[in-house]
This record gives structure tokens, C-alpha cells and sequence, in this order.
């Protein structure tokens, strides 16, 4: 009986364990087919994301590009106009006094640089920083000229034509340099762009 039972459950079991192991050889290979794959599907998916995210910067560079030369093409006409000479000659000084003149030229810097000042998100901030070191440089002088005038009129209104001499000569002296410092960094920055 018991040799009965042996011939019947030895090849039983020998029948189980051999496919026991070939499942787990199955599930083997299964394991690391799908492991491969993984791998290489994430691979794939970085590599995409990469691909992708270098077409955004290209599509993005194409769009930002014109609008960031636009900027700088705007600053440097501000720059420009931030010349005092160049000021003076945009306002006519007749039947205006010292003092009206004076004001007209400030408020002309004020509004010209509202009108450009998005423009800043275009460029560095050390850019921007030099350029209104130019504006402020401008300012200064206007005022300066401005308390000379108004120290040696003693309540007196002086014409604004005065103010213009005046101004004329402090630049003979002083000469105002902010607004071209501001053109070079902008060329500068304009020669990093290519």
C-alpha cells in the first residue's frame, strides 16, 4: 500500500515542482521584461520631456525675441531723449519762465520714461538700473540749474531763455553722461542676444 502511494504521489510531486519552477522561471522573465520596459518607457518619457521642453524655449526664444528687441529700440530713444540738448530743443522756450520751463522739461522726463517703463521685464536689472541712473542723472541737472537760477533771481522771475543759458554752461562744465553709459550697456546687452 505504501508503494502503492509512492508511485502515485512521486510523480505527483515531481510533476508539481518542475512546474512550479517553470512558472517561476515565467515569472522571472516576466518580472524583468517589465522592468526593462519601465525603464526604457521612462527613459523615453525624459527624453520627450526634454525634446519638448527644448521647443518651448525655441518657440518662446521666437516669440520674446522681437518683443525684447522692441524694448531695447525703445529704451535707446528714451536714452536719446534723455540728452538735455537733445530736450531743449524738442521745447520751445519762448514767453515761458525760468522756473515754467524747468517744470515742462521734468514733466517731459517723467511722462517719456511712464511711457516706457514695462519695458523693464525685457532686460537685466543691472540694465535697468543704469538707466535710471540716466534718467535720475538728468533729472539732478535740471534742478540744479533750477536752485542756481532761483538763488541769484531774489524773487524775481526770470525768463526762461536764462535757464537755457544757465543750463547750457553747467553742461560746458559738467557734462551729462548717463544717457550714453545707457546706450552702450544696452548695446551690450543687445550683442549677448546673438
Amino acid at each position: 500500500m505504501w508503494l502503492d502511494i509512492v508511485q502515485i504521489t512521486l510523480p505527483a510531486l515531481l510533476l508539481f515542482l518542475s512546474t512550479l519552477v517553470l512558472v517561476n522561471k515565467f515569472l522571472k522573465n516576466q518580472r524583468e521584461a517589465m522592468q526593462s520596459f519601465l525603464l526604457k518607457e521612462a527613459e523615453f518619457r525624459k527624453m520627450e520631456g526634454e525634446r519638448r521642453k527644448i521647443e518651448l524655449q525655441k518657440a518662446n526664444k521666437e516669440t520674446t525675441l522681437p518683443l525684447r528687441l522692441h524694448a531695447y529700440e525703445r529704451l535707446s530713444l528714451y536714452c536719446n531723449r534723455l540728452d538735455i540738448v537733445d530736450l531743449l530743443q524738442r521745447f520751445d522756450p519762448d514767453e515761458l519762465s525760468a522756473k515754467s520751463y524747468s517744470a515742462q522739461l521734468q514733466i517731459a522726463l517723467e511722462e517719456e520714461f511712464s511711457h516706457n517703463v514695462t519695458q523693464q521685464m525685457y532686460m537685466s536689472e543691472e540694465l535697468w538700473q543704469i538707466i535710471l541712473l540716466a534718467k535720475k542723472e538728468a533729472k539732478v541737472i535740471l534742478q540744479r540749474v533750477q536752485q542756481q537760477l532761483d538763488a541769484v533771481a531774489e524773487g524775481k522771475q526770470l525768463p526762461a531763455q536764462k535757464y537755457v543759458e544757465v543750463l547750457l554752461v553747467y553742461l560746458e562744465e559738467s557734462p551729462q553722461e548717463g544717457h550714453t553709459q545707457a546706450l552702450a550697456a544696452i548695446k551690450k546687452e543687445v550683442a549677448l542676444l546673438f
